[in-house]
């Protein structure tokens, strides 16, 4: 299976991270959340949600269309903010950060994958991984080489490395958006539909590849998914209808 390779990566890559990943165990919690879009009839996205999702958990969030599930996920994320609520990350509460404060931490701890990849068409895999990078900062540039070379390995596209996204199959490019994701080693990765536009055997590497990302990288994964059969394969399971959470339970 493609996935087989990912102990390879680098040290702090996909497989191993460190004592250091160890010590933030608080993880995301929503206290009371509701986000209403204003207008001559307000539209309730999700409302009353109380939620702790702690370190090393695989949740997948799951409902009917409309059900709020991407609301919740941009929210836990902070893509997006509350109207009323508030979301901690790590025992802090975001509500009292300003927007540039929010950016570096999505950008530092939070890794985002989506049903559509985004990669940017003009660069390569290799390139695609380096922006996010580049934009932390904090490293010379051989050695974020060297590490988004080590991530692509890791989850098998280290032979597409220099292959624009137009170039790879449907599964590579997904692919190259987790690794993308995993670039700046974040602590919390949130995918909304990551197989969503997958055939049956790529959507189960995508799915595999999240799962030891949990089991060997000590991250935090939160998926939606309308796939009930991948969702049972989680940690556990949190159902929405109508922007509440109606069912919390171990999958």
């Amino acid at each position: 299976m493609p996935a087989q390779r990912e102990a390879e990566a680098v040290p702090g890559g996909v497989a191993g991270r460190g004592a250091g990943a160890g010590t933030r165990d608080t993880g995301i919690v929503a206290r009371g959340v509701s986000r209403i879009l204003p207008g001559a009839v307000p539209v309730t996205l999700v409302r009353d949600i109380d939620l702790a999702i702690g370190k090393g958990e695989f949740v997948a969030i799951t409902g009917p269309s409309g059900s709020g599930k991407s609301s919740l996920l941009y929210l836990l994320g902070l893509l997006d903010l509350p109207t009323t609520g508030t979301i901690e990350l790590d025992g802090h509460d975001t509500g009292a950060m300003d927007e540039a404060t929010l950016a570096a931490l999505r950008l530092g701890r939070i890794g985002f994958v989506f049903q559509f990849h985004f990669l940017l068409p003009e660069f390569t895999v290799l390139d695609n991984l380096l922006i996010p990078m580049r934009r932390k900062g904090g490293q010379p540039l051989e050695r974020m080489r060297h590490r988004a070379s080590g991530i692509l390995a890791a989850l098998q596209l280290d032979g597409e490395a220099a292959k624009r996204p137009d170039q790879l199959s449907g599964g590579q490019r997904q692919r190259a958006a987790l690794a993308r994701a995993l670039a700046n080693d974040p602590d919390y990765i949130l995918a909304d539909e990551p197989t969503g536009n997958l055939d049956t055997q790529n959507a189960a590497i995508v799915f595999d590849i999240l799962d030891r990302l949990v089991r060997q990288g000590e991250r935090t994964v939160i998926i939606v998914t309308h796939d009930l059969a991948l969702a049972e394969r989680t940690h556990r399971r949190i159902h929405l209808v109508d922007g509440r959470i109606v069912a919390d339970r171990a999958a």
